[in-house]
């Protein structure tokens, strides 16, 4: 077997669709491992499979290719209430997992998305969206972060009436108070904050609640979701010294307009997103020094790539395989002192081991640090609600009651920092729950685009494996680094379909009828029973 004069399939313009793996009679084609049929579908559709919401990407990747961007957003909408906003900051598992990043570079899902929630009216999805008579029951969620958003929505589109409480001036969680405004306008998380009171959730903004058994004793069901904006400080020398900073308050204050208290040399202590978000943020703030610290080597370190590359480019010092040895300074902060980090890992139990570089210990002068070492949840003991690790609220296995009946829990609060996709995917979750255990089905599912069959036929394009990823537009770093306006454009208008049509459309091999061998006919030529 080979390819029209032995070329190489991406040189002999391959769909790289898996159908001949599908039909090959005789088995000479196959996939490279086997697995049940529910493996399968999850193994050769990864982007769907991977997504914490499993939205329907192959779906609404197709529409966008044909540019029919009401239907790629009604898509979207039947499983993810903010679009926009995640068409910005999604953690996108589903590019890292696309089958075209082994033909070339995976297709650029997450901006794809993002265009056809920007340039849809939305009339369809709203026109189709389900929303079911009244129930009588009363739930309360607490927390207006994107977990909370989510299941409030759901709850209230199955007839419950649903009344959402959050402490904060306005509607968002970590999308309006943690992550920059430069990555996600303010303006995007209302106008998509706003779908709630559209299915009629009671929204309360300004209202702290402490008292849980006592909403409990109130409404029918209480679901919280508070999310995790306590920042951890480590235990470390001069931990407690003027101009220590938590992520957390930092981000805050900044996004609320407040002072910092930020001076002009600083140092955060950390490597994933929220350490770059305080120091890009620190940048535009106005501080002349920036330097990131973190344990972890360049290649192991858990920001995205992109936030990596942006933030160097607006001039912040990263330092890579860094210990934080002690914060320096006799009345307030002068620097810390670090050591590099020859390897670093843990051992069965979680802790961290680590091996130093013999004579490397130094300092860098800062009169700030910021910690950006991880989030807690803000509850204590005497709310009664049983506790986990990190503060987390602990909740039954296989379930997200709590240990006070009535009382529901979901998101960060539950399972620690994580995205503002996995936070949807649990709003889902507890949407769900709490709806069965309502008296309901317990089926949020919607269908707001029609159903319909693809075309099967892909034809031949030439060069198809060699078409490359089109690139984000992204503002340059000396006009972005002093202010708080959009970075990222996401995809121009003249390549947005062309990057759809780089899809492989894996989805499409499972409409293929089985092939059939000798063996599943009797001697009359008739299908043999099973």
């Amino acid at each position: 077997m080979g390819t029209l004069h032995d070329k190489l399939l991406t040189d002999a313009d391959c769909r790289f669709c898996g159908a001949c793996a599908e039909v090959c009679p005789t088995g000479t084609i196959r996939d490279l491992v086997e697995f049940t049929p529910v493996e399968k579908k999850d193994t050769l559709i990864p982007c769907q499979a991977t997504c914490p919401a499993h939205t329907d990407v192959p779906r609404y990747v197709r529409l966008a290719k044909e540019g029919r961007w009401e239907e790629a957003l009604a898509v979207v909408h039947e499983r993810l209430p903010f679009p926009e906003c995640l068409g910005r900051v999604c953690a996108h598992p589903c590019e890292s997992n696309c089958r075209r990043g082994e033909v070339n570079e995976p297709v650029s899902i997450r901006n794809i998305k993002r265009y056809a929630a920007e340039h849809a009216g939305g009339e369809l999805w709203k026109k189709n969206s389900k929303h079911l008579p009244a129930t009588g029951k009363r739930v309360c969620v607490v927390g207006g972060g994107p977990a909370g958003m989510t299941a409030a929505y759901y709850l209230a589109k199955q007839g419950h009436s649903v009344t959402l409480k959050e402490a904060y001036p306005t509607l968002g969680g970590q999308m309006a108070y943690g992550i920059p405004s430069y990555r996600l306008p303010r303006e995007v998380v209302a106008k998509e904050a706003a779908y709630l009171t559209d299915a009629g959730v009671s929204v309360e903004t300004g209202c702290r609640v402490s008292d849980f058994k006592a909403l409990a004793a109130e409404y029918d069901a209480v679901l919280l979701a508070l999310g995790t904006h306590q920042g951890v400080r480590l235990p470390m020398e001069g931990s407690e010294l003027p101009g220590v900073l938590l992520n957390s308050d930092f981000l805050r204050d900044a996004s609320m307009g407040v002072e910092t208290g930020m001076g002009k040399r600083v140092i955060v202590l950390g490597g994933g997103n929220v350490a770059f978000d305080c120091a890009r943020t620190a940048r535009r703030l106005g501080a002349e020094e920036i330097h990131l610290a973190c344990l972890e080597a360049r290649e192991k370190m858990t920001a995205d790539e992109e936030e990596i590359e942006q933030a160097q480019e607006e001039g912040i010092q990263i330092h890579p395989a860094h210990t934080f040895e002690a914060i320096l300074g006799p009345d307030r902060v002068s620097g810390v002192r670090f050591c590099n980090v020859k390897s670093f890992t843990f051992d069965e139990n979680r802790r961290a081991v680590i091996e130093k570089e013999e004579n490397s210990e130094h300092v860098i002068e800062a009169d700030t640090v910021i910690f950006a070492v991880g989030q807690r949840t803000q509850i204590s003991p005497e709310a009664g609600l049983e506790l986990g690790r990190g503060n987390s609220i602990a909740v039954q296995s296989g379930s997200l009651r709590t240990s006070v009946p009535g009382i529901y829990a979901c998101g960060d609060a539950v399972y620690g920092t994580r995205t503002v996709i996995q936070a949807v995917a649990a709003g889902r979750d507890a949407a769900s729950e709490i709806d069965k255990a309502l008296g309901g089905s317990g089926d949020i599912s919607e269908v707001l685009a029609p159903v319909e069959m693809p075309d099967a036929f892909l034809g031949r394009i030439e060069g198809f494996g060699h078409q490359t990823r089109q690139p984000e537009v992204v503002r340059e770093a000396a006009l972005r680094e002093n202010n708080f306006d959009a970075v990222s454009f996401g995809l121009a208008d003249d390549g947005v379909r062309q990057e759809a049509g780089r899809c492989l459309q894996c989805d499409l091999r499972f409409t293929i009828t089985p092939p059939r061998i000798w063996s599943d006919y009797d001697q009359n030529g008739k299908e043999a029973q099973q």
